[in-house]
């Protein structure tokens, strides 16, 4: 199928996944981002759209799978949050040993000084992307993810212990 054939069936199919967005977020700019993204995400794999296909059943399913995946991501974020808020009330325990030299700034400025190659896959990971899709982004194997997440979790935790 050629590239215009293809955009004019994204075009074609937009009112009714609009609708459905609108159902899926309830709020119009979310809809619209949705919208936006799973577009997106179409054109990125039209390679390997069919022709025999029903455009509409596979458009929703990137759709849903966006929604899905953007509903995990702010949950895990949220959890985390939660998480770090109940952290920082609970009084540190005598046993612990405590770096007060330690802080949020200097971990994130650690990050930064991170190679650009591990830097990149490992700010998307804390971002709450699945290995999977940090690949898909970057055009990367899934197991060159893994290792330079690996190696950028290496990294920061060598130069925590030094401090």
């Amino acid at each position: 199928m050629n590239n215009s054939s293809f955009m004019d069936l994204l075009v074609e199919n937009t009112p009714p996944l609009m609708v459905m967005a609108r159902k899926f977020t309830r709020t119009k700019e979310d809809a619209e981002d949705l919208l936006q993204e799973t577009l997106c995400k179409a054109l990125a794999y039209q390679d390997n759209f069919k022709s025999t296909t029903n455009i509409g059943a596979w458009l929703y399913v990137i759709m849903r799978n966006i929604f899905i995946n953007n509903y995990r991501r702010r949950k895990k974020t949220l959890e985390l949050t939660v998480a770090q808020t109940k952290a920082l009330q609970k009084e540190p325990l005598a046993n612990t040993s405590y770096h007060p030299d330690i802080s949020t700034k200097n971990i994130l400025a650690q990050i930064q000084k991170l190679p650009c190659l591990l830097k990149k896959p490992f700010v998307l990971h804390l971002e709450g992307y699945k290995y999977t899709e940090i690949a898909w982004m970057l055009d990367l194997p899934v197991g060159t993810i893994k290792s330079r997440i690996h190696f950028a979790k290496q990294a920061l935790k060598s130069v925590i212990k030094r401090s």
